[in-house]
């Protein structure tokens, strides 16, 4: 009997990393973390059954590792797939390009192969969630989300403890100035081996942010308050990390231009992650002539790109043809 033909199709949402929570884990949790999921750039994958395993497209070297991780952890299922990675996110550049690909040929492969796994667990198959689950719950339900911290005794996936749409009249400015690209893999594993523990007080003073202003703010849609809670928390948590970027953000250069959007009118801005990519949070109808300024602030100093994103609340799209 001739062997089915299945077909999957995946776009996922990239993120944004608002900030991480806490870096003192004295109550037993560290990290728990704040992002969101934007409309572009993506991860686009198409898969379908094959005579063997076949890998195309982009990021080739890096869908290998991460098809690897996937049958080392399933070791009994066929590998008879053509994998083709028609888009990928830039790397290293804050957007969350390695979650994004890493869950959407996790899933793809599961897709084909029958394996009966959730996205949390097939993210950790694959080598993610080892610090926050933000990117798998975004990969999941796009939207605005938080997750509880990395349980530090048993390890298991930081739970999603809020999630909510992003409102629809708002938009984020994302800039990319011309620099080095942000810490990844063993960079970042020994930046982090090298934190020292966060104030209890720090903790306490982000946390009150997000409880008493950023979430109440984006549930009343409140641009004003929520993008100074959201301020605040960047200065915080990039205050905890500034030995290991240059200071509170990732460089000068991102220091000068994060103060530009704030004067031009951004109502809340930050960088995501590592950076390079830094972010403004504006009104829809503001968007188009605060980019314009951003672009040519850009092309008068040091380079670089800018685009106007709206939010992803739905999640990446999964389409599965037999």
């Amino acid at each position: 009997m001739e062997e089915k033909t299945i077909k999957v199709y995946i776009k996922t949402p990239a993120r944004l990393h608002l900030g991480l929570i806490d870096m003192n884990g004295e109550l037993g949790r560290l990290f728990g973390g704040l992002g969101v999921g934007i409309d572009h750039p993506n991860v686009v994958v198409e898969a379908q059954t094959a005579a063997d395993l076949k890998i195309t497209g982009e990021k080739t070297a890096l869908t290998k590792e991460i098809t690897e991780r996937f049958f080392t952890k399933y070791p009994t299922i066929p590998t008879k797939v053509h994998l083709n990675v028609i888009e990928a996110i830039p790397c290293h550049t804050g957007l969350g390009s390695g979650t994004q690909l890493a869950i959407a040929i996790a899933v793809a492969l599961a897709k084909i192969s029958g394996v009966k796994a959730s996205v949390p667990e097939l993210a950790v198959a694959v080598g993610r969630t080892k610090r926050t689950s933000v990117g798998t719950s975004i990969f999941q339900y796009g939207g605005f989300v938080v997750d509880g911290g990395k349980n530090q005794k048993t390890q298991t996936i930081p739970p999603l403890i809020y999630r909510q749409p992003f409102p629809e009249e708002w938009r984020f400015i994302v800039v990319s100035p011309n620099q080095p690209k942000g810490l990844s893999s063993s960079e970042e594993n020994h930046a982090f081996d090298k934190l020292t523990i966060m104030p209890a007080q720090d903790v306490g003073q982000i946390c009150r942010l997000i409880m008493l202003k950023l979430l109440p703010a984006l549930a009343e849609h409140d641009i004003e308050n929520f993008g100074d809670a959201l301020t605040k928390i960047q200065v915080l948590a990039g205050n905890h990390f500034a030995h290991a970027q240059s200071g509170i953000y990732a460089s000068p250069l991102a220091t000068e231009c994060v103060e530009f959007m704030k004067k031009t009118g951004a109502h809340g801005v930050g960088q995501s992650s590592w950076g390079p990519t830094l972010y403004g949070t504006i009104e829809q109808r503001c968007a188009p002539a605060f980019l314009s300024k951003i672009k040519a602030y850009l092309r008068d100093g040091a380079g670089g790109e800018a685009f106007i994103a709206k939010a992803n609340n739905h999640g990446a799209i999964v389409k599965v043809e037999v």
